[in-house]
């Protein structure tokens, strides 16, 4: 099975790197000048405290280039952002693949691929193992997960996929309902994201303020009305028991779920900032959050759900990732966040009343 990883950050070189270890042929698009550095210096993971020389990887920058290696591949992995989903379109087509698999965080990154390839092309994919880039070529695992697959339409050969991905060192497991996937997924993604880095803290001290805690699990409550909407049902991930979190959630006393959440959720970081905070640290003005968030609320807007929590971390969060607000009105202000949020749920218990 001829791969092309497209996107060349922790995750693509994670994919890539994994994958050229094993027999099958696979190239990683990059951008010009990171597929230069790539190709003379390699990929090199720092894994269990050990530097792994991968074999080599062939990395080009132009899909034109692959057709002077020998046309158009079986499979393309979708590893980079959600907000460069559409600009990343013409690129995918360019390649043709035969089938399309997305590994990227978020909520509705399917859905724009369907529009493009239809159902029968696009696998959904969700990639725990957390991994951080340390320079060009060079990623380090902080913690080892997996990855899960789920077609959008029956697939004969997702177990192919599925061995493929074991054969790189990936725990890998396959599932029925691609949204059960990517909702679960999420939910974990969203736990002390958005407000670590509104607040410019990190998941250690978010956690460790009983408030902060309740708004965390609040908006973490929100994400599992929705699903229940929709008739979603929660699912544990590679090494990620999200199925038996959410459960935790909806029916542990609070002081417990403090407890939990800072020492499960906020250690399990090692230290490590969330994306968002990160993204927004390096003045990123394109969050994320979009994909996460803003989908929650949105779709809870579309199915008649009031969704607060999510809708008050996201405009915060776009408003200073966009430059509308200065980042110090929150910065450091736990108070003004949570002022923030409960006006916004009155807001909406009012409307609700009407």
């Amino acid at each position: 099975m001829t791969t092309v990883v497209v996107g060349a950050g922790a995750i693509g070189l994670l994919v890539a790197g994994r994958l050229a270890r094993t027999s099958e042929p696979t190239v990683l698009l990059a951008r010009p000048s990171t597929a230069a550095a790539i190709t003379q210096r390699g990929v090199r993971l720092l894994q269990a405290g050990d530097w792994e020389i991968g074999q080599p990887l062939t990395v080009i920058s132009d899909p034109a280039e692959l057709d002077r290696r020998g046309g158009d591949p079986d499979l393309a992995i979708l590893c980079v952002k959600g907000y460069d989903t559409v600009s990343a379109l013409p690129t995918l087509e360019a390649l043709r693949p035969k089938a399309v698999l997305t590994l990227q965080n978020g909520i509705g990154n399917e859905e724009l691929l369907v529009e493009r390839f239809g159902r029968e092309r696009v696998i959904s994919g969700a990639i725990t193992t957390s991994v951080e880039v340390d320079g060009p070529g060079r990623i380090m695992v902080t913690k080892e997960g997996g990855i899960g697959l789920a077609s959008l339409t029956p697939r004969p050969d997702l177990e192919q996929l599925a061995d493929m991905l074991r054969s790189a060192g990936f725990l890998t497991r396959t599932y029925s309902d691609y949204r059960s996937l990517k909702w679960s997924k999420a939910m974990l993604n969203m736990l002390g994201n958005a407000t670590a880095a509104i607040l410019d803290m990190s998941v250690e001290a978010v956690y460790a303020d009983r408030r902060l805690a309740a708004l965390e699990r609040a908006g973490t409550l929100e994400v599992l009305q929705v699903m229940d909407r929709l008739g979603i049902r929660p699912i544990n991930l590679p090494r990620y028991p999200a199925a038996l979190l959410a459960a935790f959630m909806r029916i542990a006393p609070s002081a417990l779920v403090t407890m939990v959440l800072r020492k499960k959720i906020a250690n399990g970081r090692g230290g490590k900032p969330p994306s968002l905070h990160l993204d927004l640290k390096k003045g990123n003005h394109r969050s994320e959050g979009a994909f996460l968030y803003g989908a929650v609320a949105r779709t809870a807007h579309e199915n008649g759900i009031s969704a607060p929590v999510n809708q008050g971390l996201w405009d915060a969060l776009s408003s200073i990732a966009q430059g509308t607000i200065p980042w110090d009105v929150y910065r450091h202000k736990p108070e003004r966040l949570l002022d923030t949020i409960a006006e916004r749920q009155l807001l909406e218990q009012s409307r609700s009343s009407v």
